[in-house]
């Protein structure tokens, strides 16, 4: 049964959808897309009146078929020699809260427990993730901070350098009891995705989902597949895939 706060929350989430679909149309076109005067459109996305619930449910499904929240992700990277950069994506907070929405309707049923991620590029959609689904999270590091004394490691080679790639968690973060939705905002090899999958289960917890914001080529896929079939399809979300070439 669905709680009062459950619904509130629900019906600001219809006027965000709004505000961003204002980003990109009229009142007169949000009316014809949507079906509402532009006057009560007006009163909603303002924030002078919530919709009924059962409004806010048609909202939020209508938002959903003229959003495309995909191609709203790609244009926010930036593209140079077969490499994207993110910065732009990080920083749009109203954006990544839209995905974290997404992302957390897939995942509803997981019983996730903790957010894994590693710092400091998988923070920002980390940060409204654990918000949407109200839990805390894990944050690994490639550095080791010298305030805490026990920490939980892998070590991993990169192939393409020889290097040996570490990722560090504090001891005692993640338990037994969590089921852990480990995200990344970029991957091209799956390496970083191995290593957290092997951090997680060196600290006895369970893998609840893994997620990745933008996927880039062909080489980080048999990874994922190797995932989807070890934690089932449902709990492997990829938001979005692009080709090297991608311009």
């Amino acid at each position: 049964m669905t709680t009062y706060l459950e619904d509130v929350r629900k019906r600001i989430r219809a006027i965000e959808l709004l505000r961003m679909l204002k980003r990109y149309h009229s009142y007169d076109e949000l009316s014809k897309l949507l079906g509402y005067s532009k006057v009560v459109l007006n009163r909603y996305i303002r924030g002078h009146v919530l919709p009924a619930s059962d409004r806010a449910d048609e909202i939020i499904r209508k938002a959903k078929e003229n959003l495309e929240v995909e191609q709203l992700v790609k244009d926010q990277l930036v593209f140079f020699k077969g490499y994207f950069d993110t910065t732009m994506l990080l920083g749009n907070t109203f954006l990544l809260k839209l995905v974290a929405q997404y992302v957390a309707d897939n995942f509803k049923d997981a019983r996730i427990t903790k957010i894994g991620a590693v710092a400091p590029e998988g923070l920002p959609i980390a940060v409204h993730l654990a918000t949407e689904l109200g839990v805390e999270i894990a944050i690994a590091k490639r550095t080791r901070d010298l305030g805490v004394r026990e920490f939980v490691k892998v070590h991993f080679p990169q192939e393409s350098t020889g290097e040996l790639l570490s990722l560090n968690l504090p001891k005692g973060l993640l338990t037994i009891d969590d089921r852990v939705l480990i995200i990344e905002d970029s991957c091209r090899t799956g390496t970083t995705l191995e290593m957290m999958v092997e951090l997680v289960q060196k600290s006895m917890a369970k893998i609840g989902g893994i997620f990745v914001l933008a996927g880039m080529g062909n080489n980080w896929k048999p990874t994922i597949k190797r995932f989807k079939d070890e934690f089932g399809e449902k709990n492997v979300y990829i938001f979005c895939e692009l080709p090297l070439q991608y311009e």
